[in-house]
């Protein structure tokens, strides 16, 4: 998986993966979060567009992050066009925990809503 971030303010970042994202990415992806977090951004936005294939640990970490995020009083969000992430994401139910958006700027509002 390739991850890429861009920065949207100084309490938001957008990281764009691309690629399967299953149990060999874990250490980018947590190094990512770890590096969000010490930074102090609050806001992460996890763009899945370009995802091909998510698995079981995948959906785990997502989770455990957000309750991270939740105990810094932050919040994350997954962009995931129609497909199969968007599917599986509707299955398992994630956005019981994770709000999922059609887009970035969706999110990025929803956010702001937020932070205000």
């Amino acid at each position: 998986m390739v991850i890429s971030e861009t920065r949207v303010n100084e309490q938001i970042i957008i990281e764009k993966f691309v690629g399967t994202f299953d149990q060999n990415a874990r250490q980018d992806f947590k190094w990512r979060i770890d590096v969000a977090v010490n930074d102090g951004l609050r806001f992460v936005i996890i763009n899945m567009t370009e995802v091909s294939f998510i698995d079981s640990s995948a959906l785990g970490w997502l989770v455990l992050s957000q309750r991270r995020f939740q105990r810094i009083g932050g919040k994350m969000c997954i962009v995931a066009g129609h497909g199969f992430v968007r599917d599986i994401l509707e299955l398992t139910e994630i956005s019981e925990w994770i709000p999922v958006f059609l887009n970035e700027e969706d999110a990025i509002s929803s956010i702001n809503a937020v932070s205000v």
